[in-house]
């Protein structure tokens, strides 16, 4: 049974989320280097970021992916559309022709220049919300739904409605989303682990 999502419980795990020291640290480093740097136009800093945004949030970029993916987030000129909140950010981003694409970094690459616009995605929001969604029933949509940026910034934000969550940040929901959603794949993790240990 998943934990009910209310004001207390997303603060709790908000708080719990906050009080790990190299989140702490980690995410202070990225906002002095993303205010360093705060544009996308020179692919030096551009790769800074990518580089420093993989390493701290795991997101499996190729060494050999690192440089063309930073040329074409410059290519791809998306300031202008992160500034305003644009889904489309997210796509151009992606959506890159030279190297595989990398969904969850380019959600994370516009949530750290525009955090109040753009949630997170990663394989543990992506269990929480489906796992929500099969207990509560929250909101109608496919789960291939949540690999569609533009419909996942609207199942996200269906989620902060049908809880009454509306004071909470875009930022404080990813917390809670990604807190439960990484409780859960551990549980299924030890669960899977019992199993082989005892048959």
């Amino acid at each position: 049974m998943l934990p009910h999502p209310t004001i207390h419980s997303v603060q709790k795990e908000c708080d719990d989320f906050d009080k790990d020291d190299f989140t702490k640290n980690s995410e202070q480093a990225l906002s002095q280097l993303i205010a360093a740097f705060p544009q996308n136009t020179d692919v030096s800093q551009v790769l800074s970021k990518v580089i420093v945004l993989d390493q701290l949030y795991s997101t499996r970029i190729r060494y050999v992916d690192l440089l063309p993916f930073a040329r074409h987030i410059v290519a791809s000129n998306v300031d202008s559309p992160i500034e305003v909140g644009s889904p489309k950010a997210v796509e151009l981003i992606w959506d890159c022709k030279e190297t595989r694409q990398y969904y969850s970094f380019a959600t994370k690459f516009c949530s750290w220049h525009n955090p109040a616009a753009y949630p997170i995605y990663d394989h543990y929001v992506d269990e929480s919300l489906w796992a929500y969604k099969q207990q509560d029933s929250f909101y109608s949509f496919h789960r291939q739904d949540l690999y569609d940026y533009e419909k996942f910034v609207n199942i996200v934000t269906e989620f902060k409605l049908s809880y009454g969550l509306e004071s909470f940040s875009v930022r404080d929901i990813d917390k809670f989303l990604w807190n439960v959603g990484y409780q859960l794949l551990s549980k299924n993790a030890d669960a899977a682990t019992d199993a082989r240990a005892t048959s």
